[in-house]
């Protein structure tokens, strides 16, 4: 037989009360009705708080060693959370005891009050998980409704002994009707109980054989309501009149007392079983309140079968049975437990050199109070992963020693019972440097007016994309400053560049972010060669004299100087060149008698040339 078949199995020859329900008479059928579930079975010998025999050691069957015991999970859901409701059918001609509406709603509220507590029986809960990770004791108290509507007549069932007999059925009606009167909704994390007075019994159907009088002093099922949202209950008899379903003390001194005990009973039990596929035990076919029925531990104080009471919540007194721990395979009044990890820690952010790193806590049960957080370092495969000094917050900031890595956290959850097993995230991914150079760019070209000069992006740590600005710079490199426009990596000298050195800011960026770098140097920039002063000849005009011409004064500056001497007319015009004549320094020869010289000079540099002609020299005797 296949898991889920032994599991129906189980729950009918335990229960049998598995329903397939269709609506009475002026009711839409509903198209779904989970199994009654948790049936609080009579203790035989519990009434109108009597003294009471000694508890069982273990409620599970004794052929089962305490492990045996332990919950199976069946892959089915459980309520992570718990909204409770109260519904009190009481139709006027019925009461219950003075102060029975108050306790239970007390207990409800004094319940979530000590939400997250590792002080009462919900605590035990808190073991148990589903795919989505582990039940957190955290109850909410939804309110509650005394609803006054006659009961069915003639009654759909027969208790033997109530003048009034409801069955499962009419119960979901009642449900149904309270939820559309109160605009409440079913869902995986809301419960409702339906309360019922003194002389009402109830039977899970027509047929009358599992019954308040002979099977069950409480249980709880589920139902797809109008809404089609899915409604969890429980059905709670008035248990302080009938034979073997009270608990034996009564702290608070009212009938509710009993109701309070099985509404624990149950309320645990849909915690952890909500749809019958969560947590019970696959050979017994007990959920975990089943496991602990009628065992209530040691008391805390009050008289023994009078008051005593084993729970004190949000400063009350109860009396309540424990609950299963598979941690030990016992009955417990409380658990708190090693926090144990459902969802790793995860990192967020970008794995960029200088980037902060964010660190979760995971999914973790036991409500710890404190986690430790464990960076580590590893490969970039992710192997060989070590500790990193200092990095024991819930941040990290990435550095240099990190870049071409991988980083990881391990978080050990902490709470009173201890430290948890750490939990690993995965590893980030490879950390990006910051762009870095390793080799300033460098200027290439002619540093001359009309020429064009090109920057490189020098070497750099990592692949890159590169932006420009160019820097004109005085002759000696100082009060550099942006060229608008300037952000090639080529740029064209003008004649305003001429006397200026240039320098260009590289800007490499990648995902990490950016860096900077400055170039060397350009050469100084030449212009083409401008007159300032004329060439001058002197020395002595008289045949086999010597002559000499300066240069003249230019900007530029020139790199170089080319001569030509003129020998022209005793007017200084119509001048011609002398072969050979070019050199700062002419001799005269007789051929220059009568005549006048001048001197062509002729100034270069990479940007240009220009040529000048000096005045004339006195005329050769």
């Amino acid at each position: 037989m296949s898991r889920s078949g032994r599991r129906l199995a189980r729950v009918f020859l335990v229960a049998a009360l598995a329903l397939s329900v269709t609506a009475s008479s002026g009711n839409a059928a509903r198209r779904a009705h989970g199994p009654i579930l948790g049936v609080v079975p009579h203790a035989g010998a519990f009434h109108g708080f009597a003294p009471a025999p000694p508890p069982p050691v273990n409620q599970c069957p004794s052929q089962q060693t305490p492990a045996q015991c332990n919950l199976d999970y069946l892959g089915g859901t459980v309520m992570h959370a718990s909204t409770t409701y109260a519904i009190y059918w009481i139709p006027s001609s019925y009461s219950v005891s003075t102060n029975y509406e108050s306790l239970v709603n007390q207990y409800f509220a004094d319940v979530a009050a000590a939400s997250n507590h590792a002080d009462n029986v919900y605590s035990a809960a808190t073991q148990y998980y589903d795919s989505a990770g582990p039940i957190d004791y955290r109850s909410t108290f939804g309110g509650s409704y005394v609803d006054t509507t006659p009961f069915p007549s003639p009654s759909n069932c027969d208790d033997g002994v109530d003048p009034v007999c409801l069955t499962d059925a009419d119960l979901q009606t009642e449900i149904q009707h309270v939820l559309t009167v109160k605009g409440w909704h079913g869902s995986t994390t809301a419960m409702f109980f339906v309360l019922t007075p003194d002389g009402v019994g109830s039977c899970s159907d027509g047929s009358s054989s599992q019954c308040t009088t002979n099977a069950y002093c409480a249980y709880h099922s589920s139902f797809t309501d109008s809404n089609n949202e899915p409604v969890i209950y429980g059905n709670e008899p008035y248990d302080a009149t009938i034979p073997g379903c009270d608990p034996g003390s009564s702290p608070n001194g009212d009938d509710a007392d009993a109701a309070i005990n099985t509404l624990s009973h149950e309320h645990n039990e849909a915690i952890t079983d909500p749809f019958g596929d969560g947590w019970w035990n696959l050979d017994s076919g007990q959920e975990n309140g089943d496991n602990c029925a009628w065992i209530f531990g040691n008391a805390l104080g009050g008289t023994p079968n009078v008051d005593a009471y084993n729970q004190i919540i949000n400063g009350h007194h109860y009396w309540l049975q424990e609950e299963w721990s598979n941690d030990g395979s016992a009955c417990l009044q409380h658990y708190l437990g090693v926090p144990v990890n459902f969802r790793v820690p995860t990192i967020s952010g970008t794995a960029h050199e200088g980037q902060v790193l964010s660190a979760t806590t995971g999914v973790w049960s036991q409500s710890p109070t404190g986690y430790v957080y464990r960076w580590e370092r590893c490969t970039a495969s992710g192997s060989n992963c070590t500790s990193i000094a200092g990095a024991a917050a819930s941040t990290y900031q990435l550095s240099a020693p990190d870049v071409g890595q991988t980083v990881g956290l391990q978080v050990t959850a902490t709470n009173g019972a201890g430290s948890s097993t750490p939990a690993a995230s995965a590893i980030s991914s490879v950390v990006i440097p910051l762009p870095a150079a390793t080799a300033p760019p460098v200027i290439s070209g002619v540093a001359a007016a009309g020429k064009s000069l090109s920057v490189s992006t020098g070497t750099w740590n990592t692949p890159a994309t590169f932006t420009y600005q160019w820097l004109s710079c005085n002759a000696n490199g100082t009060g550099c400053a942006p060229v608008d426009g300037a952000i090639d990596n080529t740029y064209y000298l003008l004649g305003g560049d001429a006397g200026h050195t240039l320098q260009v800011v590289v800007t490499a960026t990648n995902a990490a972010g950016t860096g900077q770098v400055l170039s060397k140097r350009s050469a100084l920039i030449v212009g083409v060669p401008h007159l300032k002063k004329a060439p001058r000849i002197s020395g002595r005009t008289r045949v086999a004299g010597h002559l000499k011409v300066s240069k003249g004064t230019w900007s530029g500056p020139p790199k170089s100087y080319r001569y030509q001497w003129l020998r022209c007319n005793a007017r200084g015009g119509g001048c011609r060149s002398i072969r050979r004549a070019t050199h700062p320094t002419y001799r005269l020869l007789s051929a220059d008698i009568g005549h006048r010289l001048r001197v062509r000079v002729t100034a270069a540099n990479a940007a240009g040339r220009k040529t000048a002609t000096s005045g004339a020299s006195g005329r050769i005797s």
